[in-house]
């Protein structure tokens, strides 16, 4: 959890939901993506996902690296989190059989508890 961050007056009434992206990507589209990502955004995190429940990674590796992992299946997925035109962004990418699946989705912070 990031430090000095606080969501305002979160409640499950007041709240709505944030919107997911999902799709399928190719391998040009997935390194475009990481390419996007290196030279346009903000990487805050890049953790490695080990199994359903379970994480490879207890800490943040090379951008490089977590791709080249995720191309030869050594891991279940990969976590990329980072800023982006002023919004924070998780992007979610696991194998499955049809390709490698894309679920991102937008944080909504306070603009006054940014870091």
């Amino acid at each position: 959890m990031t430090t000095g961050l606080r969501l305002v007056n979160a409640t499950l009434e007041n709240t709505p939901l944030p919107q997911l992206q999902d799709a399928i990507l190719d391998e040009e589209t997935l390194a475009q993506l990481f390419r996007d990502i290196q030279h346009c955004a903000v990487l805050d995190e890049v953790l490695l996902k080990g199994g359903l429940l379970s994480m490879a990674s207890e800490k943040s590796v090379p951008l490089t690296e977590a791709l080249e992992a995720l191309r030869e299946r050594r891991v279940v997925g990969v976590q990329l989190r980072y800023w982006y035109a002023g919004a924070n962004w998780w992007d979610t990418l696991m194998n499955t059989p049809r390709g490698v699946r894309l679920i991102r989705i937008e944080h909504k912070l306070e603009a006054g508890h940014l870091p």
